[in-house]
């Protein structure tokens, strides 16, 4: 049984799920699938390298050392919502191998028949979220996905061998390598509203950003086209919560239960995404449209 506040953090959660479906749907739908498929693996690669490089260098900023433990466990950038449930087979600073059995995102998409456009963003993301935190000397495999109607369980599996690595890489990594070495107190992890912002935002621009770039003013419009079919249905989903919960859904519980801020011009999550109008499109198309809806 979920609390109430678990709840406002499973609602936030589907919205980025499905953000993730309609923008990428509508990408395969307009620019081609071949083409499109090719848009959204690749988008999700940079999204997924951004995080690894950004936590690397937090890491190393805070003299943490740069292991898969610290990678999964410590100072995370994105926190899971309460409905990912999994067990953990090895936690080891060279080796993390885990199952996941209820995975929300998985659970959104299969529930659309979207299993696919998700398969894109678990087996992309991860690996280059990984590649881009060890300097492309990890290795990542996914064996089985919640995502594939085969499956009931993801496995997932990640490794880092200091063998792979220089002296002076394996010491800025693991704590033997590094006599003397003093763990400082680790930052805290992101909250969780912040976690699952940063990656909506961050998901979103980059297919907008792969999407012009390989079809021009056409990959705007599937783009655009996907923001339309999520404000419809973001709202639909908002007004169901608020009813269900006895609340009026007004700019304070908009606040709690979706990703995004509705002013995207002082949400500091923006900050640096100054390319592709990517802001102005997603307050025009969707946020605007969530304002007019609150009552």
């Amino acid at each position: 049984m979920y609390n109430y506040g678990d709840i406002k953090l499973q609602n936030k959660q589907d919205a980025f799920s499905a953000m993730y479906m309609y923008v990428s749907g509508s990408i395969l739908d307009l620019c081609g699938r071949r083409t499109g498929e090719g848009i959204c693996r690749e988008a999700m690669r940079r999204a997924g390298r951004e995080s690894g490089c950004a936590q690397r260098e937090k890491f190393l900023a805070a003299n943490i050392k740069t292991n898969l433990q610290t990678l999964f466990y410590c100072a995370r950038d994105y926190v899971p919502d309460p409905r990912f449930r999994g067990v953990e087979i090895f936690n080891e600073e060279e080796r993390q191998i885990y199952e996941v059995h209820t995975c929300p995102m998985a659970d959104f998409w299969n529930k659309y028949h979207c299993g696919k456009l998700g398969s894109f963003f678990c087996e992309e993301y991860h690996y280059a979220r990984l590649l881009a935190f060890t300097n492309n000397v990890g290795q990542f495999c996914s064996s089985n996905t919640l995502t594939c109607p085969r499956d009931n369980f993801c496995h997932l599996s990640a490794f880092y061998r200091e063998a792979n690595l220089t002296e002076e890489e394996a010491k800025k990594s693991f704590a033997h390598c590094d006599p003397g070495y003093q763990p400082p107190e680790p930052p805290a992890d992101v909250s969780f509203g912040d976690g699952i912002g940063h990656l909506t935002i961050s998901v979103y621009y980059y297919l907008l950003e792969v999407a012009e770039e390989t079809c021009g003013t056409e990959g705007i419009s599937a783009v655009a086209e996907g923001l339309k079919q999520w404000s419809a249905q973001a709202i639909s989903a908002l007004q169901l919560q608020a009813d269900h919960t006895l609340l009026p859904m007004d700019a304070e519980f908009v606040n709690k239960n979706f990703a995004l801020s509705t002013d995207s011009s002082s949400d500091s999550l923006w900050t640096g995404r100054t390319g592709h109008k990517a802001r102005e499109l997603m307050q025009s198309l969707v946020l605007d449209s969530i304002i007019q809806a609150e009552r």
